[in-house]
């Protein structure tokens, strides 16, 4: 693992270390990655092997338990998914994208750290021991579907990846599992899924969650296997099939087993499910309770609401055309109490990957937010939900907030769905 930086004032550098070395062992375990080093330097007394100039060197030291040594490495590279699953976002993307988003991820150690759902297949025994070796938990697994012939058709692997086994290996040896079901009508549903539902609830109360998710297409699905779409009929039979399942499983603490996404009940003009219905709110960033979550602290902030802006003000907020309702029904009476406020909630069709196909707002293109508030017309101030842009401040087709507010022609800005700081701001 070559040091691309350090603490100068750290223990590394204290023994030597500089840009440009390599460190290769600690207490005789190799290293390969930013979680062998974690795991190992929280050791007290450590002998550390590096390479530095081509000359191999050994120190040892010995520290307190919560100290590393003051080193950065050269990010991990991530490991593709083994499978070709029918339904992948990555083969539906537009022409030109950048590569990362045409990339499939299935790192267990990814999933490990950032909570990305990953399929196991590429996971061997020796994977499978590191996980239990180390404490990798929790893990996110996309199981979509258990029963070995569907598994292969849709996920088109060729073989048994053994998935039971994996789960049960990981299970047994106290590792934590959440697991979705991305479900594709005709494919991993009626009885199928029944049988999948089933065979991972032998494995709770180590495997906490299921998640279904119904599957998302975009209007770029050329040379792939037809999956119809999720239809609000559909989706109106889900949900009263979803409380059986919760009244044959759940877990030992009393928790739900199985959970819908937020998604199944905008798509069937049903009711949001109240906060109980998502107890610890454990796969929120799965599309699990996000809108409970912003209804719940949305009223929370409201005691934290201004009476009055120092000036009249009209903001202008854009959404995916999904939450818009719920948004609307959630926002609108408190937000109308505020003197001096005028505002504006504009849903953006997603032309870019498919309107009406992709509507969450997580997945809305820089230029359709740009070009129809540009159409719509805007106020003083646009504000954007942080979910439009990932970790390095791009949307999916690469437009930063500063693009996107030149082309707007007023201030833009980025909100973390927390209406009272937003308005604060204004006071």
């Amino acid at each position: 693992m070559k040091i691309i930086d350090l603490d100068k004032h750290g223990l590394g550098a204290r023994l030597g270390m500089e840009p440009g070395d390599e460190i290769l062992r600690i207490n005789d375990h190799r290293l390969n990655d930013i979680i062998d080093y974690e795991f190992y330097v929280a050791d007290e007394t450590l002998e550390i092997e590096f390479n530095k100039g081509g000359k191999m060197t050994t120190r040892s030291l010995t520290k307190d338990p919560d100290h590393d040594l003051g080193l950065q490495f050269k990010p991990m590279r991530i490991r593709a998914c083994a499978n070709d699953c029918i339904f992948c976002f990555a083969d539906q993307n537009p022409p030109g994208v950048r590569e990362s988003l045409n990339f499939r991820d299935g790192d267990y150690r990814f999933s490990f750290l950032h909570g990305h759902f990953v399929t196991m297949t590429n996971m061997g025994q020796k994977q499978l021991d590191r996980v239990v070796e180390q404490r990798l938990s929790p893990l996110y697994v996309s199981v979509h579907v258990t029963d070995p012939t569907v598994r292969r058709k849709l996920m088109l692997f060729g073989k048994d990846d053994r998935v039971l086994e994996k789960l049960k290996f990981l299970t047994d040896n106290g590792i934590e599992l959440h697991t979705q079901i991305v479900l594709c009508p005709g494919y991993n549903d009626g009885d199928v899924l029944f049988r999948t539902i089933d065979d991972l609830y032998q494995f709770q109360p180590m495997l906490k969650t299921v998640s279904i998710v119904p599957v998302g297409l975009t209007k770029w699905r050329q040379n792939l296997p037809n999956i119809p779409t999720v239809s609000a009929e559909y989706a109106r039979q889900m949900i009263p099939q979803s409380e059986k399942w919760d009244a044959k499983y759940r877990r030992p603490d009393g928790q739900r087993f199985v959970y819908l996404s937020d998604e199944w009940f905008i798509l069937a003009d049903a009711p949001m499910p109240a906060s109980d219905y998502y107890d610890d709110y454990l796969m929120v960033e799965n599309g699990v309770g996000q809108c409970r979550a912003f209804a719940d602290d949305f009223r929370d902030q409201v005691t934290e609401f201004p009476e009055r802006l120092a000036k009249p003000v009209k903001m202008t907020f854009a959404t995916g055309t999904l939450p818009y309702k719920f948004l609307m029904q959630t926002m609108s009476a408190d937000l109308n109490q505020v003197e001096n406020l005028a505002w504006d909630l504009v849903p953006i069709t997603n032309d870019w990957l498919g309107a009406g196909m992709v509507t969450v707002t997580g997945l809305l293109s820089g230029r359709d937010v740009s070009v129809q508030l540009k159409s719509h017309g805007v106020g003083d101030v646009v504000w954007l939900s942080h979910r439009m842009f990932n970790e390095d401040g791009l949307t999916l087709d690469d437009l930063t907030r500063a693009d996107i507010e030149k082309y707007l022609g007023v201030p833009v800005k980025i909100h973390q769905e927390d209406m009272a700081e937003v308005l604060t701001e204004w006071a």
